[in-house]
């Protein structure tokens, strides 16, 4: 009797534990597939599609593209305090997300986007709209993009004088990185 227990809840234990791991929808090699996209550096003005499932349980799906980036850019003016560096030089970079139409709205905002240093430093948005950046201004934080529309905008970054990004990272929680190649000046 104790064998054929013990028996029993090893077959539920093994049936349990092989339910967790095999009942995903997806198929077998699509979790690498989705990396190998993932690490693929994209040129400026290409799109990454991606599809998601909102909080809310309802289907989500955009393509967002970085469509041009510029160093330095004249006319820009800020108080130099807001890089972070000594004698700044500006940079702006251009990007675009279109909803697909069966999409519930996209919510966009700048805090996605970096821009990555040969060394690995990041350097985040300014995070500014209005007086003084180049316009129009990509949403600093919840901007919406209605299904089957696009919305372009621009995003202002500080730069210490002399560095160059080689990156432009799109890093949304859940989803994979989307990295553009910055091409040289």
């Amino acid at each position: 009797m104790r064998i054929r227990t013990a028996l029993t809840a090893v077959l539920l234990l093994a049936a349990t534990a092989t339910a967790c791991t095999g009942g995903s929808a997806e198929p077998a090699g699509a979790e690498a597939s989705r990396a190998s996209a993932a690490a693929k550096v994209l040129t400026l003005g290409s799109g990454r599609h991606w599809k998601d499932i909102d909080g809310d349980g309802s289907h989500i799906s955009a393509t967002t593209t970085a469509v041009s980036y510029t160093q330095p850019v004249k006319g820009v003016h800020l108080p130099t305090n807001l890089a972070g560096f000594p004698d700044p030089e500006w940079a702006v970079l251009e990007v675009k997300t279109c909803a697909d139409a069966d999409s519930t709205n996209v919510i966009v905002a700048q805090s996605p986007w970096t821009l990555r240093l040969k060394d690995g430093t990041e350097v985040k948005p300014l995070g500014l709209r209005g007086y003084g950046v180049p316009a129009p201004t990509y949403p600093v934080s919840a901007g919406t993009v209605r299904p089957g529309s696009c919305l372009r905008g621009k995003i202002t970054f500080g730069m210490a004088k002399g560095s160059r990004p080689d990156r432009i990272v799109y890093d949304v929680r859940r989803r994979p990185a989307v990295t553009w190649s910055v091409p040289r000046a």
